[in-house]
């Protein structure tokens, strides 16, 4: 089977089988006889804060077990760039190893990167995690300033590598056929302001990786005008996607399923969005004299992209 790793909302994306619908959550044994494809690549939901000029994250390897995995499990062995292991039952195996910096900021509204592709023996994976190398990752904001754990500009919770778990929606199985699925690195949860300032005061890095198979979800479309339906475009405007029922001025980041901004257009796009009904907040940019808007009941259902969600910023 062909399993596609893609995001860094990174989406890193990941391909499995049309038959995971069927599969996902069965038994988690290997087969030692078969075995599946899996390409990886990367992506992004792009991130919330207008301030920024590139995010550059440097992705060392994505590793992935048939075993559930924990925080703590999936920073151990971080620094281990041995690939020795081949059995999944067994502990990490490495998917993809790019060992390289990716703008995430150039991969959104559904743009996704090709990693690696590799061959996986067959069974339900339930533990993958992503390793990153934090003292060559940087934020750079749009008046030059570069933000890095060196400078104190990012507060990451080491100083070499970190080991991140990714939270998947289902157990997914490599089988014979091809699907796809997205490994989402949600920058705009991902990175959280110390104070009102980011210059001044710097980010917290508090990581929230998910992935789902894509066959399995839906997006959500539209675009963002000032005053009017009939207004001028608003770019850079933060686009959340919330939880039904969740109230307009709501600050509970459990809430908050998804994160992206609009384009020079006005125009945003989230996609990989289980079947459900969703709130869709938007909030000006600073530039912006404007309050936030509240779309309270969006449908969203598995193989379609809702379009037509525009928003009026008042």
């Amino acid at each position: 089977m062909i399993r596609r790793l893609a995001s860094l909302s990174i989406a890193a994306i990941a391909t499995c089988a049309t038959a995971l619908l069927l599969a996902c959550g069965g038994d988690s044994s290997t087969s030692p006889s078969a075995s599946g494809t899996v390409s990886v690549a990367l992506t992004d939901a792009p991130f919330a804060f207008d301030a920024v000029a590139r995010a550059d994250l440097f992705v060392v390897r994505i590793d992935a077990k048939l075993a559930e995995t924990d925080s703590a499990d999936a920073d151990a062995g971080k620094d281990d760039d041995s690939n020795s292991n081949t059995d999944p039952s067994r502990g990490w195996i490495t998917i993809a190893a790019p060992n390289a910096s990716f703008n995430l900021l150039d991969l959104q509204n559904g743009t996704t990167t090709n990693l690696a592709q590799v061959t996986l023996p067959t069974g339900t994976y339930r533990g993958f995690r992503l390793i990153l190398d934090v003292a060559k990752s940087s934020i750079t904001l749009t008046d030059g300033t570069v933000l890095n754990g060196a400078n104190g500009g990012i507060k990451f919770p080491s100083a070499g590598r970190s080991g991140i778990k990714i939270s998947l929606t289902k157990p997914f199985a490599v089988v014979s056929g091809s699907s796809q699925m997205v490994i989402d690195f949600d920058l705009g949860h991902s990175f959280v302001m110390r104070g009102n300032n980011i210059a001044k005061n710097g980010l917290i890095f508090k990581p929230e990786i998910r992935a789902t198979a894509t066959e399995e979800t839906g997006g959500i479309a539209g675009t963002v005008h000032a005053t009017v339906q009939t207004g001028a475009a608003v770019p850079n405007a933060s686009i959340e996607i919330l939880k039904a029922g969740t109230a307009l001025s709501d600050t509970i980041s459990a809430n908050v399923i998804a994160t992206t901004k609009s384009d020079s257009l006005g125009a945003y796009k989230v996609l990989w969005l289980q079947p459900s009904t969703y709130a869709v907040r938007a909030t000006p940019p600073t530039s912006l004299n404007s309050q936030p808007v509240l779309v309270a009941s969006v449908t969203v259902t598995s193989g379609k992209t809702t379009t037509g969600t525009d928003i009026v910023l008042p």
